[in-house]
């Protein structure tokens, strides 16, 4: 499966994702009939591991959704087996310095650009799907190129540094996580606040400059709508089981009004 996300970004069709909670192979699967673009695997915040996390990549492959994961921490386990698994792009939290996604590009993209570890696996089913058949160095460039790095801009530390950041050879765009960016400022949830919008509009800005795609977190319908608006090129809404249990609130709650 290519990167539908990535040839959207490019075709600038305003992709929108969810972040997955549950761990549900079969949710992943209705999710991607819902009309979302993409999902996001949450290894930082959900109960996932390497193995529990392929088997979602499997349920979003086959209903044709485009799988991202958030990795649980910045190491080269953590980044190396979620890509070999076969995400197809890693969104990398709690990111404070230029040195630190340095590390990190040294962990995800193949030589020349990085030191990823090459071995067949899962990605290109052990060597026996495309692009295994090719020449190695083309093998590294199709992946290195197709194979996304959006490290997470969510503090104080990474905000100072975007610009260096996002110009950075291996890094593909910006994940804007604008509830803890709020917090590491001093101004937890103050969204409208002037600092806070400063902020996003010099991450675009950074993005922008560098050629690269900008992606935030949209709680709600309305906050999607509005980063759209102010020029984000993809968006995160919600997640999985915060959608659920709101689909049954509202329902039940339309149920008794009528009785």
């Amino acid at each position: 499966m290519h990167n539908t996300f990535l040839e959207k970004i490019q075709n600038h069709q305003q992709p929108i994702g969810t972040f997955l909670e549950l761990g549900s192979a079969f949710a992943t699967e209705a999710l991607g009939k819902s009309g979302l673009d993409f999902v996001i695997i949450d290894n930082e915040h959900g109960p996932f591991e390497a193995e529990s996390s392929a088997a979602l990549v499997r349920a979003a492959e086959v209903s044709g959704i485009c799988p991202l994961a958030r990795v649980r921490e910045t190491s080269r386990p953590a980044v190396l087996k979620l890509l070999d698994i076969g995400v197809k792009g890693l969104i990398v939290p709690d990111v404070h310095s230029a040195s630190q996604v340095k590390e990190l590009v040294h962990f995800a993209k193949y030589a020349p650009i990085g030191s990823r570890g090459f071995c067949p696996s899962r990605k290109d089913f052990w060597g026996f799907d495309f692009p295994a058949a090719e020449p190695i160095p083309t093998q590294m460039a199709y992946h290195n190129r197709e194979t996304l790095l959006i490290p997470q801009c969510e503090t104080v530390g990474c905000l100072n540094e975007i610009e260096t950041i996002a110009a950075m050879e291996g890094v593909d765009g910006i994940f804007v996580g604008p509830f803890d960016l709020s917090i590491s400022m001093g101004i937890a949830g103050e969204f409208d606040h002037p600092d806070f919008q400063n902020a996003l509009e010099r991450v675009q800005k950074a993005c922008k400059e560098a050629g690269k795609f900008c992606i935030c977190f949209a709680p709600s319908q309305e906050a999607a709508i509005q980063g759209f608006q102010r020029g984000f090129d993809a968006m995160a809404y919600s997640f999985d089981a915060a959608m659920l249990a709101q689909a049954y609130q509202n329902a039940i709650a339309q149920i008794r009004a009528a009785l």
